[in-house]
């Protein structure tokens, strides 16, 4: 039987990953083509914030845990706890599930959400600056490209009007009347009478 649910709990996590299929749908899409170019020119600096805010996580929750960890009803009583408060407050997302109880421990709070106040903001200039550029590149090739496409079909279709304007008539006889078919029919079915 716990093999069963084994087996059910691994499906459903295969079953999850369907979700990834609408990644798919970033060849339709410029922004997400954007979005995915300047993530790849910008991975030094998204690694170099990550491992600030990896550095800030451990600099923040050992200085909160030494501050916090003789204090009467302190929720610091581990440094993993320590680390999940660092990590929601450098993210500035601030739960308020854990809070400091000692002053030391508010200004050590406070300088762990500067940090991440800070640490947020500076890489936003930079990715929104190869975004904005790399956006305007690709639409620029899109409104070209449909342009030149546009550009070659009423080429296509001015000589195709143009051709026809100088055929030769068809060959009139005053004696017989020539019925033409269009479409279905072939010459062949009207000049059964023969």
């Amino acid at each position: 039987m716990s093999r069963v649910s084994k087996v059910s709990k691994v499906l459903k996590v295969i079953k999850l990953m369907r979700i990834f299929r609408i990644l798919k749908l970033a060849r339709h899409s410029t922004g997400m083509r954007a979005f995915g170019f300047t993530i790849r020119q910008c991975s030094e600096q998204v690694c170099c914030l990550f491992l600030f805010i990896a550095m800030g996580i451990f600099t923040f929750s050992a200085l909160m845990h030494s501050v916090e960890v003789d204090q009467p009803g302190t929720p610091f009583s581990s440094i993993p706890d320590a680390w999940w408060w660092a990590a929601v407050s450098i993210s500035t997302v601030g739960y308020g599930d854990v809070i400091p109880v000692s002053y030391l421990g508010r200004c050590v709070a406070f300088g762990c959400i500067s940090f991440g106040i800070i640490l947020n903001g500076m890489p936003i200039s930079i990715l929104f600056n190869k975004f904005s550029d790399y956006y305007a590149k690709l639409k620029e090739q899109e409104y070209t490209f449909s342009n030149t496409e546009r550009t070659f079909q009423l080429r296509k279709r001015l000589r195709r009007k143009f051709d026809r304007c100088f055929e030769p008539p068809p060959e009139e006889s005053d004696d017989e009347i020539h019925f033409r078919p269009s479409g279905r029919y072939s010459e062949y079915d009207y000049n059964t009478e023969e």
